[in-house]
């Protein structure tokens, strides 16, 4: 199988005709470490973020959409997307809210929430302000100061600090 094909089967990228440009260069680099290389251990999560503590009493609907949260990191950051795990911040949130019985808008999601200023896990956080009462960016917090986002393509889906955006606000979805 070509490596590029290989790669795509396992990755699911948005762009799998780029695999191939690499490969030369790839091989290069492989060949010059030879094999006296050891790969590094791989850790359970990269972000180097641990899960929130889950709060004894938090209601099933949050406990619900802070798994279905969870089940989306890994997926890809794909501009527009709303497909599970190839999706933008916004189709992802739609999307957990969707599996846990709770229909919001494609976009600007924060319309159809009160805001907060005691935000729960479960509730939506907007970032990156452009403009008034409107944000570039939407997540699902997470608990003790992180969220749940399809940050960028570079990154995708993942666990992050609200801290790595700016301007948050925090939206209350549900009771």
């Amino acid at each position: 199988m070509d490596r590029g094909a290989a790669a795509q089967a396992v990755q699911g990228s948005a762009f799998p005709e780029r695999y191939a440009q690499w490969q030369t260069e790839a091989e290069s680099i492989l060949k010059a470490l030879g094999s006296s290389t050891v790969p590094a251990d791989c850790t359970a999560n990269s972000s180097g973020t641990s899960q929130p503590t889950i709060p004894a009493d938090l209601s099933q609907l949050r406990r619900a959409i802070t798994a279905y949260a969870q089940e989306g990191v890994g997926g890809a950051y794909v501009w527009g997307g709303t497909a599970f795990k190839a999706w933008d911040c916004s189709g992802y949130v739609q999307w957990v809210y969707d599996k846990a019985g709770i229909q919001l808008p494609r976009t600007e999601q924060w319309t159809a929430v009160t805001p907060t200023s005691n935000p729960q896990p479960g509730d939506v956080v907007v970032q990156n302000p452009d403009g008034p009462n409107h944000w570039g960016h939407v997540g699902i917090y997470a608990g003790n100061g992180m969220m749940y986002s399809a940050l960028n393509p570079a990154v995708g889906t993942l666990l992050h600090p609200v801290a790595w955006n700016s301007g948050s606000a925090y939206f209350r979805m549900v009771p």
